[in-house]
């Protein structure tokens, strides 16, 4: 009975963690990318970023370095003038920020479209080094 009991209190203190908090960098790096505005993303990301691709067993290397990212999310922004970003269900873990990102849209005939997607980043100090972006579920 008291190994019950004290799985009862572990338990029930677990669930009464309070929710992990944004994080003002990221925070900070999906305003910009709401703005489209490239340089306050530049800012707030490490000289040697890295962005992956997670696809079941392959992680591909989207870019590297600050510069690279700048062009890549320019190019991105310029196809898709109309997307916006949000951000919930938090999870901190040291130097480690889990993220589900949503991406928001409107279509040419003037609907809205969004997509999910699991979001690991990697914090070095107050800058972005490393991002792992898991595949987009549409709802």
């Amino acid at each position: 009975m008291k190994s019950i009991m004290t799985l009862f209190a572990v338990l029930l203190c677990a669930a009464c963690q309070p929710a992990a908090l944004p994080h003002p960098v990221i925070v900070a790096h999906v305003d910009a990318f709401n703005a489209k505005d490239i340089p306050a993303m530049s800012a707030v990301e490490h000289p040697e970023v890295e962005w992956f691709s997670v696809e079941g067993d392959t992680i591909t290397v989207e870019v590297k370095g600050r510069a690279q990212l700048a062009d890549m999310m320019t190019d991105y922004l310029e196809a898709n003038p109309t997307v916006t970003g949000s951000l919930r269900d938090w999870s901190i873990n040291g130097d480690f920020i889990s993220v589900t990102e949503t991406a928001t849209w409107q279509t040419a005939d003037g609907t809205f479209q969004s997509q999910s997607a699991l979001t690991v980043y990697e914090m070095d100090g107050d800058l972005i080094r490393r991002v792992w972006y898991y595949p987009a579920v549409r709802p």
